[in-house]
């Protein structure tokens, strides 16, 4: 991410973890969706592992550019992935898809999501009044 970030270190970890809870969702969907597919594996992401990595970086100084000619500060390429459970099954025909873990796995995405978006969305509140009594 180049350029100045509004939101600092919190706003875009916070941005991440809900990008990782939409691929999250859409994953466990399509793990739904495929629970009668023979030969299927369900699928899951991987995020706590570099949202853990990212925390741990307290003592990194956030690096922004104020000149076009500034060089960027190294962000760390670790991202969201999606990976395939090939350890298991649940039937014959190979398909390893538990629909009422799925369920409740989607349920715990869908309420991680609100809690972060509320958390971003008080980030965003601080900063308007942060930038409203500067302005006053």
């Amino acid at each position: 991410m180049a350029g100045f970030n509004l939101l600092g270190r919190t706003g875009n970890l916070l941005h991440r973890a809900l990008d990782a809870e939409s691929l999250r969702f859409q994953v466990r969907s399509h793990n739904l969706a495929n629970v009668n597919t023979p030969a299927y594996k369900r699928q899951d992401v991987e995020f706590e592992a570099y949202l853990a990595a990212e925390l741990d970086r307290k003592g990194a100084v956030e690096l922004r550019r104020t000149h076009p000619r500034h060089l960027e500060g190294q962000e760390s390429g670790a991202a969201p992935r999606i990976v395939a459970d090939n350890s298991t099954s649940m039937r014959l025909d190979g398909n390893n898809v538990d629909i009422e873990q799925e369920m409740v796995a989607l349920t715990e995405t869908a309420v991680r999501y609100q809690v972060l978006a509320e958390q971003l969305t008080s980030k965003l509140r601080q900063l308007r009044t942060v930038i409203s009594e500067r302005v006053s």
